[in-house]
């Protein structure tokens, strides 16, 4: 192993400032130059901040290697722009593009938003990051999650999208014997959009938003919160073990971490079995559905066009 040569420099009480571009500077109180496998490297430690134009890094530890225009930051990462703040348990960061690369326990925070990842990457640029190992985006009175294995986010657009197993979920308010929230209904599609500003999700593609026993079933779901309600489209049907039905449109409504209603508008049609295994078929304007317990507790037709009973139960002797 061959020697590495060390230099140290201490600045008694007073912080070194580096000028790493026209718009770039750096400042801390130690620093050292040494020879790393990468290469020379000119490290700083203790009270780091690197400024780049409205970007500001802090850590307690960087290593900078200029003839590659890159800093590789580690303990107690954090970034702040007026876009978001950022943290971090490690980053690469390349100053000629502005991008981040952010390792460990990444989490991004805006507002009213919170996004997670074991890895993300920031374009401050663009204003965009980027996760591909997996990203959670939660609101912050954690009424809702949304999760998926990778998910983009523009962060001047508050703009999210998951396109890969996406999966939304609604957190009930009660707690279970553990203390622990209890999450119901959730919604899995091939991709889902959050649209921050106007506090709505749009999920597409063999979307299904399960609750109990009772499951919705459409090609697009258009989710509002506050209150928590979705419209349904694309040959909508919903069941549980005892009832079936479908219609043009549905309106749903989520309550306190559960589906609580649906109603199905144009073209309605249900079929539900009763305690004796017969079947009641009906069509009608619209068909709404309370939910509870997780199942279809109760049917309304309005203006009724077709009612038929077929038995298919135990003939009586």
């Amino acid at each position: 192993m061959g020697h590495m040569r060390r230099m140290g420099l201490m600045a008694a009480g007073l912080a070194l400032c580096i000028v790493l571009s026209d718009a770039a500077q750096l400042n801390a109180k130690h620093m050292s130059i040494e020879r790393t496998p990468e290469g020379d490297a000119t490290v700083f430690r203790d009270s780091v901040v690197i400024t780049d134009g409205d970007t500001r890094i802090t850590a307690n530890l960087a290593r900078m290697y200029e003839g590659k225009g890159l800093a590789l930051i580690s303990d107690a990462v954090q970034i702040t722009n007026p876009d978001a703040q950022i943290w971090a348990d490690s980053a690469r960061y390349h100053l000629s593009d502005k991008l981040a690369e952010l390792f460990g326990n990444v989490r991004v925070r805006q507002e009213s938003l919170d996004i997670r990842a074991p890895k993300l990457l920031y374009r401050s640029q663009e204003k965009t990051v980027l996760a591909d190992s997996g990203v959670t985006l939660e609101n912050l009175d954690h009424s809702f999650r949304l999760t998926g294995r990778k998910g983009t986010y523009d962060l001047d657009k508050d703009v999210g999208v998951v396109d890969s197993s996406p999966v939304l979920i609604w957190r009930r308010e009660s707690r279970g014997a553990s203390g622990e929230r209890k999450d119901s209904a959730r919604v899995t599609s091939r991709k889902m959009f959050w649209y921050q500003k106007g506090s709505r999700a749009l999920a597409q593609g063999d979307v299904r938003l399960k609750s109990g026993a009772t499951e919705l079933e459409c090609d697009t779901v258009t989710f509002f919160s506050g209150p928590d309600s979705g419209i349904a489209l694309g040959g909508p049907r919903v069941r549980d073990s005892a009832s079936l039905a479908s219609g043009d449109t549905m309106v749903f409504r989520v309550r306190n971490g559960a589906l609580e209603w649906v109603t199905i508008r144009n073209r309605a049609t249900g079929e539900y079995r009763t305690e004796g295994g017969d079947s009641i078929v009906v069509a009608g304007k619209t068909i709404e559905l309370r939910v509870a317990d997780g199942g279809i507790d109760r049917v309304e037709v309005s203006e009724l066009t077709t009612g038929q009973l077929i038995r298919t139960g135990e003939q009586r002797k």
